[in-house]
């Protein structure tokens, strides 16, 4: 069976990209799906790596399979900083809040978890993506938290995170 395809440029903004790995997904432009990138496809374009939240201009074809990035045109904006103090730095704005909380449970084998804060809200989500950017790979249980959190569609993110003793 042939596979139908049909390709576009578009404006994406990073969601996440694992460099161990090489690969993450793209979300483009007033769109709800995400789009795959491979790390070959950085290295074509002569990208070392990106940053979540990077804007790219980039070529995505669309097929029965999903969406897929096979060209980087240009990087827009090279998204949050590697220095994590940066990071915690930009990401404080009137969309991103700070909150304290604990770690109610971490799978490190599907690469999320959630922490319960302490305004007594719903748990927050955290991402495998944002324990790498501080060196970690897994979180325990009870373990406190001061975190960065934006809201996002289904509820709360971590942007970022310390630990407290």
């Amino acid at each position: 069976m042939e596979e139908h395809t049909t390709s576009e440029t578009v404006t994406a903004v990073l969601k996440w990209f694992n460099q161990p790995k090489g690969f993450g997904f793209v979300i483009p432009e007033n769109e709800e799906i995400d789009a795959f990138i491979h790390i070959t496809t950085l290295q074509r374009a002569d990208i070392q790596g990106l940053s979540e939240g990077a804007t790219l201009l980039c070529e995505i074809q669309r097929g029965n399979k999903g969406a897929l990035v096979t060209n980087v045109i240009e990087v827009i904006d090279d998204g949050l900083s590697n220095d994590i103090q940066n990071n915690i730095q930009q990401k404080k704005s009137e969309e991103c809040y700070e909150l304290s909380g604990k770690i109610k449970w971490y799978k490190q084998d599907k690469g999320f978890g959630f922490i319960t804060p302490d305004d007594g809200m719903k748990d927050i989500f955290i991402h495998k993506t944002c324990l790498e950017r501080h060196g970690l790979d897994d979180l325990q249980p009870e373990q406190r938290v001061s975190m960065i959190v934006k809201d996002v569609e289904k509820g709360r993110e971590v942007i970022s995170f310390t630990l407290s003793n």
